[in-house]
């Protein structure tokens, strides 16, 4: 989980950083499509590291102008929705390393959010528990973004509506995959100790 943690760091400390390694100006007003890389002759002008963190960037996020923060006179390598998925993934992941273990995903998301939402949710078995929250977690930003996708009344989310969602959305994920790091672990722990009991009486009377 520690390498998990580390990578997504790694990746969410390159996003702000690599806009301030090329000169000002150097990607700006620029509009793309998902899951297609289509800046290329754009990053072959940068130095090795941008070019590899923007060509990634291309390749998951349409990174739209008008819905990327900009640093240094340019667009971050992905937009903000995504851009705050990563970063609040971190804390979700680091929710997960200092929740009470369980070999139940559910029962570890439930023990790493705060006591009044753990005692409220508690309530419902850890799998309906642990499915609901990540329902609660992904719903806002489905809303948000499906509603823009598909001009809803004209509708055109905010920065603030696309970093609310998105971070929440994010964390969830981040909550999710640490915990299930976690419950893998557990039971590992848990398999190892019921192999290394000693044998019961009954046992040594056969």
């Amino acid at each position: 989980m520690f390498a998990v943690l580390v990578l997504n760091l790694a990746w969410t400390a390159s996003l702000f950083l690599c806009p301030y390694l090329v000169p000002p100006g150097s990607f700006v007003n620029q509009v793309g499509a998902a899951n297609v890389i289509d800046h290329e002759t754009i990053w072959v002008t940068f130095p090795i590291f941008p070019r590899i963190i923007y060509t990634i960037g291309d390749a998951q996020c349409h990174q739209l102008y008008y819905r990327s923060f900009m640093l240094n006179g340019n667009q971050m390598p992905i937009d903000q929705r995504m851009t705050a998925m990563y970063l609040f993934a971190n804390l979700g992941v680091l929710a997960a390393m200092f929740a009470r273990p369980s070999t139940s995903t559910g029962q570890v998301m439930l023990n790493a959010l705060p006591e009044f939402l753990r005692r409220r949710l508690s309530r419902l078995s850890t799998e309906r528990a642990g499915a609901l929250i990540v329902v609660l977690g992904l719903v806002p930003m489905a809303i948000d973004g499906f509603t823009q996708l598909f001009r809803v009344g004209g509708y055109e989310s905010t920065a603030v509506a696309r970093v609310l969602t998105g971070g929440l959305a994010g964390f969830v994920g981040g909550l999710l995959i640490g915990a299930m790091l976690v419950t893998i672990r557990q039971f590992s722990i848990e398999m190892q100790r019921l192999y290394a009991r000693p044998p019961t009486d009954a046992a040594h009377l056969r």
